[in-house]
Protein backbone atom coordinates (compact mmCIF):
# COMPACT_ATOMS: atom_id res chain seq x y z
CA UNK A 1 0.00 0.00 0.00
CA UNK A 2 1.35 3.44 -0.93
CA UNK A 3 2.19 5.87 1.83
CA UNK A 4 -0.46 8.60 2.10
CA UNK A 5 0.79 12.10 1.33
CA UNK A 6 0.65 14.42 4.35
CA UNK A 7 2.19 17.92 4.12
CA UNK A 8 1.44 18.63 7.80
CA UNK A 9 2.49 15.62 9.93
CA UNK A 10 2.07 15.78 13.71
CA UNK A 11 4.76 17.91 15.36
CA UNK A 12 4.91 15.79 18.55
CA UNK A 13 6.33 18.62 20.64
CA UNK A 14 6.02 18.41 24.40
CA UNK A 15 7.06 22.08 24.77
CA UNK A 16 4.30 23.63 22.65
CA UNK A 17 3.76 24.25 18.97
CA UNK A 18 6.67 25.17 16.71
CA UNK A 19 6.45 28.33 14.64
CA UNK A 20 5.84 26.99 11.14
CA UNK A 21 7.86 24.19 9.55
CA UNK A 22 11.23 23.93 7.84
CA UNK A 23 11.88 24.21 4.11
CA UNK A 24 14.41 21.88 2.51
CA UNK A 25 16.67 22.52 -0.48
CA UNK A 26 20.05 21.14 0.58
CA UNK A 27 21.83 17.80 0.57
CA UNK A 28 24.60 16.77 2.96
CA UNK A 29 26.90 13.96 1.81
CA UNK A 30 28.64 11.37 3.97
CA UNK A 31 31.68 13.63 4.44
CA UNK A 32 29.47 16.38 5.89
CA UNK A 33 29.66 18.71 2.89
CA UNK A 34 26.36 20.46 2.16
CA UNK A 35 25.13 21.31 -1.33
CA UNK A 36 22.26 23.56 -2.37
CA UNK A 37 19.79 21.71 -4.56
CA UNK A 38 18.60 23.41 -7.74
CA UNK A 39 15.79 22.65 -10.14
CA UNK A 40 16.95 21.70 -13.65
CA UNK A 41 15.20 22.67 -16.88
CA UNK A 42 14.03 19.10 -17.45
CA UNK A 43 12.80 18.41 -13.90
CA UNK A 44 9.41 16.82 -13.46
CA UNK A 45 6.60 19.00 -12.02
CA UNK A 46 6.35 20.03 -8.40
CA UNK A 47 3.39 19.22 -6.21
CA UNK A 48 1.60 22.27 -4.73
CA UNK A 49 -1.20 21.79 -2.20
CA UNK A 50 -3.12 24.10 0.08
CA UNK A 51 -2.75 23.42 3.80
CA UNK A 52 -5.85 24.32 5.80
CA UNK A 53 -5.35 26.29 9.01
CA UNK A 54 -7.77 26.41 11.90
CA UNK A 55 -9.18 29.65 13.36
CA UNK A 56 -6.12 30.02 15.55
CA UNK A 57 -3.61 29.69 12.71
CA UNK A 58 -2.52 26.07 13.37
CA UNK A 59 -2.15 23.39 10.71
CA UNK A 60 -3.63 19.91 11.19
CA UNK A 61 -0.32 18.62 12.60
CA UNK A 62 -0.12 21.30 15.29
CA UNK A 63 2.44 23.77 13.85
CA UNK A 64 1.58 27.44 14.32
CA UNK A 65 1.51 29.71 11.23
CA UNK A 66 -0.62 32.62 12.34
CA UNK A 67 -3.43 34.08 10.28
CA UNK A 68 -3.19 35.66 6.86
CA UNK A 69 -3.06 34.49 3.26
CA UNK A 70 -3.64 30.78 2.66
CA UNK A 71 -0.72 28.43 3.26
CA UNK A 72 0.63 26.14 0.52
CA UNK A 73 3.12 23.27 0.63
CA UNK A 74 5.39 22.61 -2.35
CA UNK A 75 7.46 19.52 -3.00
CA UNK A 76 9.90 18.77 -5.80
CA UNK A 77 9.62 15.63 -7.92
CA UNK A 78 12.08 13.65 -5.78
CA UNK A 79 10.85 14.96 -2.43
CA UNK A 80 14.26 16.47 -1.64
CA UNK A 81 13.11 20.06 -2.21
CA UNK A 82 10.11 21.18 -0.19
CA UNK A 83 8.70 24.07 1.76
CA UNK A 84 5.79 26.34 2.54
CA UNK A 85 4.64 29.62 1.00
CA UNK A 86 1.65 31.91 1.39
CA UNK A 87 -0.56 33.09 -1.44
CA UNK A 88 -4.07 34.43 -1.86
CA UNK A 89 -4.50 32.05 -4.80
CA UNK A 90 -2.77 28.98 -6.17
CA UNK A 91 -1.21 31.16 -8.88
CA UNK A 92 0.20 33.62 -6.35
CA UNK A 93 1.60 30.69 -4.34
CA UNK A 94 3.32 29.44 -7.52
CA UNK A 95 4.83 32.91 -7.96
CA UNK A 96 6.28 32.68 -4.43
CA UNK A 97 7.85 29.29 -5.21
CA UNK A 98 9.30 30.69 -8.47
CA UNK A 99 11.11 33.33 -6.40
CA UNK A 100 12.95 30.45 -4.69
CA UNK A 101 13.09 27.93 -7.58
CA UNK A 102 12.69 29.83 -10.88
CA UNK A 103 12.63 26.68 -13.03
CA UNK A 104 9.91 24.90 -11.05
CA UNK A 105 6.91 23.59 -12.98
CA UNK A 106 3.69 22.43 -11.38
CA UNK A 107 0.97 19.85 -11.90
CA UNK A 108 -2.23 21.55 -13.10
Amino acid sequence: MAKRFNPTPDVNSKYGAPMGRASHATYTDKSGQTFELIVNDDARPFRLVRCPLDRGGYDSGGAYWGLGAPLYYYEGPLGDISGYVRGKTRESAKAEVWKIHPKARFYR
